[in-house]
């Protein structure tokens, strides 16, 4: 009954409200008058910037009690900390409209009537403007259960995908999950064929995006039912059939705090059993790239191309955006963790290019090092040593079509963080270093490894 009862109030819709400000900004939210305790609600904030660009800042200042959590940034970095939930921009996306969300739950300890104010600041015309948002009062539900609780099932899965022809190098794709025990936080992640575009078409609750050709689906509660059948349209400007069948793509969700991963794995399909499927639900002729099939007993005619999607996947990799360093004056300063910086590193030394000096050991977990300094080609050990006096051992990754300078290795962002500030003191000169973190080797953004690790970000 209790479940019953959150996914009542989930499936309930939040309208958005709209929100004029000067200077012809207008910002439309979703953020609810009620929320569920434990229950956590998606809320869109779609901002109408009109031609204005720069540096801005987006913020929800909630009352204790209550959490946020990042779902689609829009090039932004999130932080919450005590309460103040930012998106900040050094340079705003170039389109008219920016879309964030982000996810909030009412915890034990939130007041039963809260009130949620914040503000949108961003610099104009080298002066800086900040404009309130008008208070939002949220009565907090709590429901209350007589049932017994439930054994716990251990969480497993599997997903796997079907790829169809619709003709015009257009194609569905249909990807079904099967669980049993998975609950909360859970993202699956498509890697498309360079060109590709998708547009979902059923996403069964989840937060859809395409960054690049990775196309991502994201739930802060994923539903419960046993087996989910996500669908989306693929189009490209070539023929991607191959491509999209031996594509990678996994499934990512938590056990006990711990990720656990699974690949997308491929189904064949009976392609007569295809066939008779288009010839009855279509009702044109549908004209794809494969071979025409004649109809018994009919001059029509249909075309079915054979359908098989074998899948490999790797752990899935998401990294903060990069985005160029601005100084203005009394603007709040990001973390270093938050906005990664590349730096150009010249190379004036004719000495050969030396190996690294040590080689991390293979990973498993949450991982947390320092970025010292990045370049877009690889210079000698000894040049980045006798340029900053740094004599600690290092190693180089290469990612992003960057060669990044890495140092440490920490269970424990605070220590990561403590080590980053002892850099800093040391006066290395280094170009701001800042954090970076690793799931299973595979390096993601912070945010997303202190939601995995349950751990405190510390400024």
């Amino acid at each position: 009954m209790l479940k019953q009862l959150i996914l009542l109030f989930n499936l309930i819709s939040m309208s958005f409200v709209t929100i004029f400000l000067a200077d012809g900004i207008e910002i439309e939210s979703n953020l609810p008058n009620e929320l569920v305790k434990d229950s956590t609600y998606i809320v869109e904030v779609v901002i109408k910037k009109g031609d204005l660009f720069g540096f801005a800042k987006f913020q929800q200042n909630f009352p204790e009690g209550f959490d946020a959590k990042p779902v689609e940034t829009s090039e932004a970095s999130f932080t919450f900390a005590d309460g103040r939930m930012k998106f900040i921009w050094m340079a705003l996306p170039e389109k008219e409209e920016v879309k964030i969300s982000y996810a909030v739950t009412a915890m034990e300890g939130a007041p039963k009537e809260s009130i949620v104010d914040g503000k949108f600041s961003f610099i104009q015309d080298n002066e800086r403007k900040s404009y309130d948002i008008p208070n939002k009062t949220i009565t907090i539900i709590t429901i209350i259960s007589d049932e017994v609780e439930e054994e716990k099932v251990p969480a497993i899965a599997s997903a796997a995908r079907i790829v169809k022809p619709l003709g015009n190098n257009t194609y569905q794709v249909d990807l079904t999950i099967s669980k049993q025990g998975v609950y909360g936080f859970a993202k699956l992640e498509e890697f498309l064929p360079i060109g590709a575009e998708a547009e979902v078409m059923d996403d069964k609750k989840s937060v859809f995006s395409q960054v690049d050709e990775k196309a991502k689906f994201v739930w802060m509660s994923i539903p419960d039912d046993a087996d989910l059948v996500i669908s989306y349209q693929v189009k490209a400007p070539s023929d991607i059939l191959s491509q999209l069948q031996s594509m990678e793509g996994n499934l990512a969700f938590l056990d006990e705090n711990e990720t656990k991963t699974v690949p997308v794995l491929g189904v064949e399909v009976d392609e007569s059993a295809a066939m008779a499927a288009v010839s009855e639900e279509a009702s044109e002729e549908v004209v794809p790239m494969g071979e025409s099939i004649e109809k018994a007993n009919s001059e029509e005619l249909a075309n079915v191309a054979p359908v098989e999607t074998p899948e490999e996947v790797n752990e899935t990799e998401v990294e903060a955006a990069e985005e160029p360093v601005v100084e203005v004056a009394e603007i709040e300063e990001i973390p270093e963790e938050i906005v990664e910086e590349p730096v150009r590193i010249a190379d004036n030394s004719n000495e050969p290019i030396a190996p690294v000096t040590s080689i991390p050991d293979p990973q498993t977990g949450i991982v947390y090092r320092v970025q010292i300094v990045a370049g877009k080609k690889l210079v000698p050990n000894a040049q980045i040593k006798k340029t900053y006096a740094f004599k600690e051992e290092f190693f180089t990754e290469n990612h992003e079509g960057w060669v990044k300078y890495i140092t440490g290795q920490f269970d424990v962002y605070k220590s990561a963080r403590d080590k980053r500030e002892n850099l800093v003191a040391a006066n290395h000169k280094f170009p701001g270093p800042f954090v970076t973190a690793y799931n299973a080797g595979e390096r993601i953004t912070v945010q997303e490894a202190l939601m995995i690790s349950n751990q405190k970000w510390f400024k």
